[in-house]
């Protein structure tokens, strides 16, 4: 996994579940990519992946030991307008839309990614037929709860991800643009 990053998050958060802490032993190895290639060459016993590679993976023998789904939360920095904001999350919202409609019809865009392509076809590559479509989860954009901010905050503490003296309200602004009449 790529340290710092969802990835990392990601995994210590699920594998927290099952595991005790002693017993987790992260290993940094970047991209989703390098991820892949060490699973496939025995370095790691398992890897955080992201699709295409899970599926990938998959038809390569691997299975998902546990799965954890982004919550459509888009990031801006502070000096985005209003107006730039609205339009990206009007666009995400639209889009949300559109592939839930037909998602198999959109996997090609995962699959066609160059830097996915060309590792894939090593393996034999996959189809949009491979895909286990229900874990693609695409959602709109909705504030954090200030429940979920206060135990992530507390979680990235105990972690040792956060440093305790950051405030979890300097950490997180929950703007959000106004949703999208139907038919918009």
């Amino acid at each position: 996994m790529q340290f710092h990053a969802g990835s990392h998050y990601v995994a210590i958060r699920l594998l927290s579940g099952y595991l005790p802490e002693e017993k987790l032993k992260l290993v940094h190895y970047g991209s989703p990519q390098h991820r892949f290639e060490a699973l496939m060459n025995g370095e790691v016993a398992a890897a955080a992946l992201m699709e295409p590679w899970i599926t990938l993976a998959e038809k390569l023998g691997c299975r998902a030991v546990c799965e954890g789904h982004y919550l459509g939360a888009e990031n801006a920095s502070d000096d985005m307008d209003e107006e730039t904001f609205a339009a990206i999350n009007r666009a995400v919202v639209r889009a949300v839309d559109v592939i839930n409609a037909d998602k198999r019809s959109y996997v090609h865009y995962l699959i066609d990614e160059p830097r996915f392509a060309g590792v894939a076809a090593k393996y034999g590559g996959i189809t949009p037929d491979d895909f286990h479509l229900p874990r693609l989860r695409y959602s709109y954009n909705t504030p954090y709860t200030d429940e979920i901010v206060e135990d992530t905050y507390h979680w990235m503490v105990k972690w040792g991800l956060l440093d305790a003296g950051a405030c979890s309200a300097d950490l997180v602004d929950n703007r959000i643009a106004e949703p999208v009449p139907v038919g918009d």
